[in-house]
């Protein structure tokens, strides 16, 4: 586990409040919104008071959590408490188990940089300041009050206030918290009438920032209509809240207090629109990134799964209104929360798979086309479609030949060169197919690639000129429409896959040049060109276009395609 220091501490307190501060504005609050609901499912508890002494005037969004609570809390039980224990009193001195109460709270970002920031941390019991992060400081005083001032600016000051209260955050916003503990601000008064029986609360006070988040939303590209009503939310909103907790027995929500009563039915309004939009551009995404259902049944549910799971989702998050306040509700039933990401993971996981698929196609046809320059190398030509014997009878596909430049010369010399793919020796071989002929995505019986020859008249494979174990084809000059503009291997389709040493390769059907190609990968098929380099061809292309690109003498140019 990598050591916990005060620097990485503090950015990542900085890069959370920043995001806290800022991310209710943007066109995706939504969906931000709902993410964060049901990632975090939620205690029945009597309200504490808190004690906000050192939260300074200027600060404008704070988020307050309880460590010590959150160590007991049953849900949490599994985490590697003993390593953050011993790995923070290594590096800091103190126990972070003990943390009774954590404020974290930033300023309003200015035009000069990112905002100041805090963090005040009360414990449990007396503690002592150690460890590596005192090394990154200095001494320092303020008044009569010592503190260790940060070596860098960009890294955070500390201050043992008491035995029981650390000071942590940039220097300026340290100094006033030291200087004057009992500054009154917005933020100070949402927090003093704010019940803190939540283990997770976050509070930003809109007012301080209102002009500062209208002059963001003025540069934004513009809004779909449907979210044109989150550019009024500054002027309505006087404050906006979260609560986050971990077990059953308490809800998380969002409360938004608006200016008035009017200003909150529009705000009711303005997410109603907004979690309509995000569920179908959310569904749109998931779909896009499916492979195309088609008659596949499997695909289809799939697809109803994630329809109703998204009403589902989009019932659950709708907002409810109570004077001038709108509420965001979200139960903490596990069952349901399970099911919700389920719902959400299921498609990202299929996209994640997909694009490591895909990646690994790339590979593939990368080390083919790497071969097939090596080869090019030895014998001054690419290798023909097929070796022949004497008669002129197709033996074995280039495949088994490209084999010594693929780091398979044991595989290759298991082969009978002079006896067709399919004699009794060579096909007890066809099992043995090396991984890189194997497409990532493909379903084909063992033994079949989908990696093809594109092969025809004027096409790159050609028949070899005469009887050799080692068939020699066309030569660089012989493609006089570019190698780079020439495809010489496809990815195609399962329905298209052949045994990998048979000497069949992908013969474009000239009225319809994509039969054959599509349905291993959603929207598209990849190519090997004559460079070696991996392109993925759309499914869109001009049926024209993709004819040229398959002829090694009229192929297209950039502004063709």
């Amino acid at each position: 586990m990598r050591p916990l220091n005060l620097v990485s501490l503090g950015l990542m307190m900085e890069r959370n409040l920043v995001m806290f501060s800022s991310i209710w504005s943007s066109k995706w609050c939504c969906l931000y919104l709902a993410g964060s609901l049901m990632l975090l499912p939620v205690v029945g508890r009597a309200a504490e008071e808190i004690d906000l002494s050192h939260v300074p005037g200027r600060a404008v969004a704070a988020v307050v959590l309880h460590p010590e609570r959150l160590a007991k809390s049953a849900e949490l039980e599994l985490m590697p408490w003993e390593v953050v224990q011993v790995s923070v009193q290594r590096q800091m001195g103190f126990d972070p188990l003990t943390i009774r109460t954590a404020i974290g709270f930033a300023a309003a970002p200015t035009e000069d940089g990112p905002p100041d920031w805090g963090v005040v941390l009360r414990f449990a019991r007396s503690q002592e300041l150690g460890g590596g992060w005192l090394d990154q400081t200095e001494p320092a005083t303020i008044g009569e009050v010592a503190y260790r001032r940060a070596l860098f600016p960009t890294d955070p000051s500390i201050c043992q206030i008491d035995d029981q209260t650390l000071l942590i955050g940039t220097e300026p916003m340290l100094l006033e918290m030291i200087q004057t503990p009992d500054a009154d601000s917005p933020l100070r008064q949402i927090l003093s009438r704010t019940p803190m029986r939540n283990d997770i609360t976050a509070v930003l006070a809109v007012a301080p920032v209102r002009d500062l988040v209208n002059q963001f939303l003025a540069q934004m590209p513009p809004l779909p209509p449907p979210l044109l009503g989150l550019l009024e939310l500054p002027d309505q909103l006087e404050t906006v809240m979260i609560a986050l907790n971990l077990s059953r027995e308490r809800n998380s929500g969002i409360k938004l207090i608006a200016t008035d009563e009017a200003a909150a039915q529009k705000i009711e309004s303005t997410l109603q629109q907004g979690l309509g939009f995000a569920k179908q551009m959310l569904l749109g995404q998931m779909f896009q990134e499916m492979p195309d259902a088609g008659d596949d049944p499997e695909q289809q549910a799939m697809q109803r799964y994630l329809v109703r799971i998204a009403n589902t989702i989009e019932g659950r998050l709708r907002p409810t209104r109570d004077g001038n306040q709108v509420l965001v509700t979200l139960s903490a039933d596990y069952a349901t929360t399970g099911g919700v990401l389920v719902a959400l993971l299921l498609p990202a996981v299929q996209a994640a798979r997909e694009a490591a698929r895909r990646t690994q196609g790339m590979s593939n046809l990368k080390q083919i086309g790497l071969a097939m320059h090596n080869f090019h190398d030895t014998y001054q030509a690419f290798p023909a479609a097929y070796s022949m014997d004497a008669d002129g009878k197709p033996l074995l596909s280039w495949r088994v030949h490209l084999l010594p430049f693929l780091e398979q010369m044991i595989l290759y010399e298991q082969f009978r060169l002079d006896e067709p793919w399919d004699s009794p020796h060579n096909r007890q071989l066809i099992p043995q197919i090396p991984q890189v002929y194997q497409a990532p995505s493909s379903r084909a019986p063992l033994g079949k690639t989908n990696y093809l020859g594109v092969r025809g008249e004027g096409m790159t494979f050609i028949a070899p000129k005469q009887a050799d174990t080692t068939p020699r084809g066309l030569s660089f000059r012989d493609f006089t429409g570019g190698l780079s503009n020439t495809v010489m291997v496809v990815e195609a389709n399962d329905q298209s896959a052949v045994e990998w040493t048979r000497p069949v390769d992908f013969e474009p059907n000239l009225e319809r040049p994509l039969e054959g190609l599509l349905g291993l990968r959603p929207g598209i098929f990849q190519a090997l060109h004559g460079d070696a380099s991996i392109r993925a061809i759309s499914e869109n292309i001009d049926p024209e276009i993709l004819i040229r690109l398959f002829m090694k003498a009229d192929a297209p140019t950039n502004d063709d395609r």
